[in-house]
């Protein structure tokens, strides 16, 4: 493994070791994209989060349907996704659906898929050397400012700025600085994207 590569697998490991008591799915997420990284299977098929049965409340999704509906927004991230489509994959209507989904994960299914975009192009920024725009497209934002104003609002820096600094140490920049991509200060006012 290249000494970059064990860069950013180090970077997936401490933001999993820091939302391991907090939140354990983005915790999964980030082992997830580590285990990717590595170029080994995923514990679980198409980076799905783990889903227990004493986790999804009541009125939330069935497990069949919490899973099937995660398998379809993991199978057409690059594209466009539609609410109405994602419900007709688990036979809910898209209101039903919706509270449902939101029941479950705690947040929107356009908040969850939109948290999911943003994790994958971190991954790729992480991996490859691909242009910002090639990345945004791949992962289904619209375009590079889309990516911009949607990774700004849930990392709190701009896609640029994380993957300068994740790239810092091949570059000379001690590794000790204040800046930590893995767990960026959030800019003034922005909100946290709940996942």
């Amino acid at each position: 493994m290249r000494e970059e590569q064990s860069a950013q697998l180090g970077h997936f490991v401490r933001r999993a070791i820091i939302f391991f008591e907090t939140d354990r799915e983005v915790a999964w997420r980030c082992l997830n994209d580590a285990s990717t990284l590595m170029g080994t299977d995923s514990v679980e098929p198409y980076g799905e989060p783990k889903i227990k049965r004493n986790a999804l409340r009541r009125l939330g999704l069935a497990n069949w349907r919490a899973k099937r509906a995660l398998e379809y927004i993991e199978v057409h991230l690059g594209s466009r996704i539609e609410i109405c489509e994602v419900a007709d994959c688990v036979s809910l209507s898209k209101s039903h659906f919706s509270r449902a989904f939101k029941l479950s994960f705690g947040s929107s299914p356009m908040a969850y898929v939109l948290a999911r975009r943003v994790e994958r192009a971190k991954l790729m920024m992480a991996s490859t050397r691909e242009r910002l725009s090639d990345i945004a497209l791949a992962c289904g934002f619209a375009d590079q400012s889309h990516l911009n104003r949607c990774f700004r609002r849930i990392e709190g820096i701009s896609p640029g700025v994380w993957r300068h600094h994740l790239a810092a140490p091949e570059h000379g920049i001690d590794s000790r600085s204040s800046f930590n991509p893995v767990r960026p200060v959030p800019r003034h006012g922005a909100l946290p994207c709940q996942t």
